[in-house]
Formats: C-alpha cells, structure tokens, sequence
C-alpha cells in the first residue's frame, strides 16, 4: 500500500495516519535517507492494508501478550489457591 505525499505532511504525520512508526516506514522506504526531508508526490510505502490498519502491532502487541501472561499466571494462582482451600475444608470441616 502506497501514500502519495501531499503538502504540509511529515514522515510523522503520515506514521500517524496510518498507525506505525516513523522508523518502519523509513524500513520500508530504504530511499528515504532523512526523515526531515520528503517531497510532496513522493510515492511512499506504508505496508499492506492489514499492517496500516491493525491496531495490536508492535509495542501495543506485546504489552497486549504481557498483560495476557500476567492474567493467565494469577489465574493459575487463584486455581492453586482455591484447590488447597477445597483440600483444607476436607481435612479440618469434619
């Protein structure tokens, strides 16, 4: 997917736009020596429409799996806690 370049944009602007970094976007623009300079009609390469419009990529994905593993270990937690409870009733409710 390409973005044409349009007066008063940046590298940052169009980054923005479409939801990555200025950094990808001059990976996959090896042309694009200075970010600080690009030209109105310039044909850059944004990715493909999935990538642009994904919301979970990059840092955002992996706090997103972080906070999936956080979850997932308390609740094995609360799983373990619970069975020793169950295991405490038996042996002491009598």
């Amino acid at each position: 997917m390409y973005y044409i370049v349009q007066p008063g944009d940046s590298l940052h602007n169009i980054a923005m736009q479409y939801h990555t970094t200025v950094r990808r976007l001059m990976n996959l623009n090896p042309r694009i020596s200075n970010p600080n300079k690009i030209h109105v009609g310039q044909r850059i390469e944004v990715g493909n429409q999935w990538s642009a419009l994904n919301p979970w990529r990059g840092n955002e994905y992996q706090r997103g799996q972080e906070e999936y593993k956080r979850g997932r270990e308390a609740y094995r937690r609360g799983q373990a806690e619970y069975r020793r409870g169950r295991e405490y009733s038996k042996h002491h409710d009598r």
